[in-house]
């Protein structure tokens, strides 16, 4: 440390010495020194201006956008139409130009004087920001603006969907804050807005999310329109939730009881069946079949309809509340084996039929109920002796049934036929004692004479 303080004093030491040395020659010599200072300023401005001078040129130029003309103070109700941008013609360094932009200045129209119809050219401001630059004038001095009255008009709000959610997940009814805008320009721009769209994208949501959108004015074809918006952005709620299960699930139900004697069940049908049920996943995959009360059928001789309320689980909804039980009710076909006494015709002369007990047997067949309104006389039959010998002979009968019975089949008759017996001998004796009855009064009758 001691060496690095000796090697460093003389310099030191030497230094203070130059700078009281100065600042005694200003303080004696302060006009020169500020002469000096001067004539060092004006050298540099001399070789700015030398190596970069100020020139004047227009910019932008042709090759680069030019200046967008903002038209401000317009009176409420009045809307301008489009403005032609201008150029600037300024004063800069000769480096400066070059990177000269139209984001460096700013144009305005004061169209605080104007009104609905007017078509004015309206003198031109421009500012810049940058400070070796002075603007001359604008290029053109004066714009035309065209103003005209606005229209408004008030739209719904729609959100546009876009994207596919998670498997395993529904989305619910979105809901849209605003849900209606209003929207003010020229006629023709706001008459030919179809809808105003709020586009979201659900791909890949798993909850419900809520979006801050921007509001865009379009017309039928999906083509952006100019117009303003009494609100720019919107709040879109979409809910998501984990998706329920829907399945096609059956009805079953039956009848009880008995029908009429002589009808029968010959369907039951459940109606709607299957239907449509939405619910939880793990309770509707449980779920095979609903099964509800048995219609009634007891006594019935007819078609039988009976309506059910159905019993769903918890959180289980279907696409019906009610079913209906048809239960069909038809007659029975039933079968009789009848025992019928015959009428017999055209016995043979000189024959007839021998003693006993004839009747012919008949099967039928025909609905029960008409089966069971037969009488004695309903069913007849009817046997033809014709040339019939005198002994036993076989007979197939004629059956006749009332309409809708049918005969099955008919047992032939065995029938015999007999000579009449002849006269027996008391009654010979008791001829021939009339004979001498007779003779005898006759000869009495002839003495008396």
């Amino acid at each position: 440390m001691n060496d690095l303080w000796v090697r460093l004093r003389p310099l030191l030491l030497t230094a203070r010495t130059l700078a009281r040395a100065t600042v005694f020659s200003v303080v004696h010599n302060w006009p020169l020194a500020i002469f000096s200072l001067v004539l060092s300023f004006a050298i540099w401005f001399l070789v700015e201006d030398v190596e970069n001078p100020r020139i004047e040129a227009t910019v932008p130029t042709e090759e680069q956008a030019a200046i967008p003309v903002e038209v401000v103070n317009v009176p409420s109700g009045l809307i301008v139409g489009e403005v032609e941008p201008i150029r600037v013609f300024v004063e800069a360094r000769e480096e400066d130009v070059d990177e000269l932009r139209a984001a460096d200045f700013s144009a305005v129209v004061d169209a605080s004087q104007v009104g609905a119809g007017d078509i004015r050219s309206l003198p031109v401001t421009v500012t810049t920001e940058r400070r070796e630059v002075r603007v001359i004038r604008p290029e053109p001095r004066t714009v035309e603006v065209s103003v005209v009255a606005t229209v408004s008009r008030e739209l719904p709000v729609t959100v546009v969907i876009t994207g596919e959610l998670p498997s395993g997940f529904r989305q619910g009814l979105e809901a849209v804050d605003p849900p209606f805008v209003e929207i003010t320009g020229r006629e023709e721009l706001v008459d030919s807005v179809d809808e105003i769209q709020a586009t979201v994208s659900i791909a890949g949501l798993q909850n419900t999310q809520t979006f801050n959108v921007e509001l865009v004015p379009r017309t039928s074809d999906g083509s952006r329109v100019t117009v303003t918006l009494s609100r720019n952005r919107a709040r879109v709620t979409v809910p998501v939730e984990e998706a329920l299960l829907t399945r096609q699930i059956a009805v079953l139900g039956g009848a009880t009881g008995a029908p009429a004697r002589g009808y029968t069940v010959t369907d039951v049908a459940v109606s709607p069946s299957p239907i449509e049920v939405t619910g939880p996943r793990d309770i509707v995959e449980s779920l095979s079949a609903f099964v509800v009360e048995d219609a009634d059928v007891s006594g019935a001789i007819a078609e039988v309809i009976e309506s059910r309320e159905l019993d769903l689980p918890p959180g289980v909804s279907a696409n019906v509340d009610t079913v209906f039980i048809t239960v069909t009710i038809d007659p029975q076909i039933g079968s009789r084996v009848l025992r019928v006494v015959p009428v017999f015709s055209d016995t043979p002369q000189g024959l007839e039929l021998a003693a006993g007990v004839y009747f012919v047997e008949v099967r039928i067949a025909g609905l029960e109920p008409d089966l069971a309104r037969l009488g004695l006389d309903d069913v007849t039959a009817s046997v033809s002796l014709a040339g019939a010998p005198p002994r036993f002979s076989r007979h197939q009968p004629e059956v006749s049934v009332p309409e809708g019975i049918e005969v099955v089949s008919v047992a032939p008759l065995w029938v015999q036929l007999v000579a009449p017996p002849e006269d027996e001998p008391e009654e010979e004796e008791a001829a021939t004692d009339e004979e001498g009855e007779s003779d005898e009064t006759a000869e009495e009758d002839e003495a008396g004479q």
